[in-house]
């Protein structure tokens, strides 16, 4: 049983604070209620959110099992003091991120270098606060060193939730600091050009601490730029603009903290992109999660594809171009190759079709009203049109797809996740989150329909032959129907991210696997390159 009241407090110089929360009624969604009491006579600065939730047992890294032999990834365990730098590091960047959002010419706000100094301190309570499991203040030090002294002068700490998302990771750390007024004056605090953030992962929390400061020898101008701040923006500084918002960028979560939906657990920590897109925030850690992976025709190499859509080109494959930097209606849900390997098509989930190199547009449902958004692509043998497919299993099929049916207004048991071509029919499969089979003028070879699996299944990919498929699963898990051969799976692997997709190696009839991190596992397939 947990009490659903958490009490914060921080400080900067003499000011000190507490804050009580309490939780909404909706999961997620926290109100803040203000009690400040005074200590001498001012008010603190600072703050802390703890989030009740469920926690599982903290993952000892070290003792994660490690990828069979011949495959390789990006996507295995970090160290635990890897993960605490790296979140470190993104908090780091969020902050620079609100205060750039927030500098004028009126009130320039610097960016905030780390100080080694600083970094080492804020490491060092965010540790003892974590070995009490509750979060003090440290004192803040005088400034009567040599002018190079890098001073500090203000301080937030606090600790994450353990079982809620999102919120949990770095950007609800951030993001609660930033939505308190004496953390954000903090955070935002004009004369400020120094930081240090110490992170500790702790029962499956991170325990987090904030240093601010400047070098002795511009306190002049670091008061002179906090007065003109003060005088333009008031005190405190108000929340507006909010830049990052929950969800924003790339969170960086603690060991044991859940990140996904249907219990997914970041057993070992680590950065993971969001399930679903988010939006973008400039300066922001939000690099657009890996979609889908596509491969060459003669096996040599394969393409990466984001929800930004943007393209990594890996092997022998070609950058025949993507959709980087231009703003799109919808994310980008998959890449799928042409026959002949010199061209490639992007699928956006409102059905925009992306065509690079060689790949022709034949039509799409890009500006439609759809009854469910489009999750997969399957181009025809000559590769003169494709078929769509949306999660309520409707075929839309443009150029010379023909039409053999579809699952539209039928009552599905899971979502239709995938589709593939089958070239030796010219007909088509879908397949379902639960693994279930939909087969129109193609064969069917069995699924995993009415069976109980570990974790959804996200793609589907045909053997050389079209006599076969695999489906793999979220979890890494490899299933294998008709003349299609188990080479090997990553469901007993701890995986840093979902997988998210699939590919043939027609040249060995083995695979790849990719995940939303852009780590590639090759089974009986070679290892080209990874995000």
């Amino acid at each position: 049983m947990y009490d659903n009241r958490s009490k914060a407090c921080s400080r900067e110089g003499t000011w000190r604070a507490c804050l009580s929360l309490t939780p909404s009624k909706s999961i997620g969604s926290w109100s803040l209620r203000s009690t400040f009491r005074r200590v001498g006579v001012v008010v603190a600065t600072g703050a802390l959110l703890t989030l009740m939730g469920c926690s599982s047992a903290l993952h000892d890294s070290s003792s994660s099992p490690r990828a069979p032999k011949g495959r390789e990834s990006s996507s295995l365990p970090m160290s635990l003091p890897a993960v605490e730098t790296l979140y470190s590091a993104d908090m780091v960047a969020r902050i620079n991120a609100e205060r750039a959002a927030r500098s004028t010419a009126q009130v320039p706000l610097p960016q905030l270098q780390v100080d080694p100094g600083l970094e080492a301190s804020a490491q060092a309570w965010s540790t003892y606060i974590a070995s009490i499991g509750t979060v003090e203040d440290p004192s803040l030090p005088g400034c009567n060193g040599s002018v190079s002294q890098v001073c500090v002068f203000a301080a937030n700490s606090g600790d994450t939730g353990y079982g809620f998302w999102p919120g949990d990771g770095s950007d609800g750390m951030n993001g609660d600091y930033m939505s308190s007024a004496g953390h954000r004056q903090n955070e935002l605090g004009a004369s400020y050009t120094n930081v240090g953030v110490g992170v500790t992962c702790s029962g499956n929390q991170a325990f987090t601490v904030e240093l601010f400061g400047y070098p002795a020898a511009d306190i002049p101008s670091a008061n002179a730029r906090q007065a003109t701040q003060n005088a333009v923006e008031g005190t405190p500084l108000p929340a507006a603009p909010a830049v990052a918002g929950t969800p924003s960028g790339d969170p960086v979560y603690c060991p044991g903290q859940t990140y996904g939906p249907n219990g997914e657990v970041t057993a070992t920590g680590g950065q993971y992109p969001y399930p679903y897109p988010v939006p973008s925030v400039p300066g922001e850690p939000n690099g657009a999660a890996v979609v889908g992976m596509a491969a060459t025709s003669d096996s040599g190499g394969y393409w990466l594809a984001r929800a930004d859509g943007s393209i990594s080109a890996h092997g022998d494959a070609v950058d025949y171009g993507s959709m980087a930097g231009t703003a799109l209606a919808a994310p980008v849900t998959s890449v799928v190759s042409t026959p002949d390997g010199k061209g490639y098509w992007m699928l956006g989930s409102d059905g925009g079709i992306f065509s690079f190199g060689d790949a022709g547009f034949y039509g799409s449902m890009g500006g439609q009203a759809l009854n469910a958004p489009i999750v997969g692509l399957a181009p025809t043998a000559d590769g003169r049109g494709y078929w769509l497919v949306g999660s309520d299993g409707g075929i839309f099929a443009f150029g010379d797809a023909a039409f053999y049916g579809s699952m539209g207004g039928h009552q599905l048991n899971a979502p239709v996740v995938a589709m593939a071509a089958d070239n030796a029919t010219g007909g088509y499969w879908m397949v379902g989150s639960d693994g279930g089979v939909f087969s129109f003028n193609a064969p069917f070879y069995g699924s995993t329909g009415g069976l109980r699996l570990n974790r959804p299944v996200v793609g589907v990919s045909p053997t050389a032959s079209d006599s076969g498929y695999w489906f793999v699963a979220s979890d890494g898990g490899i299933f294998a129907f008709g003349d299609a051969g188990f080479h090997g799976s990553a469901g007993n692997v701890t995986l840093n991210a979902p997988m998210v997709g699939m590919a043939t190696d027609r040249s060995t009839g083995g695979y790849w696997m990719v995940g939303s991190d852009g780590g590639v596992f090759a089974d009986d397939a070679p290892f080209l390159g990874a995000d």
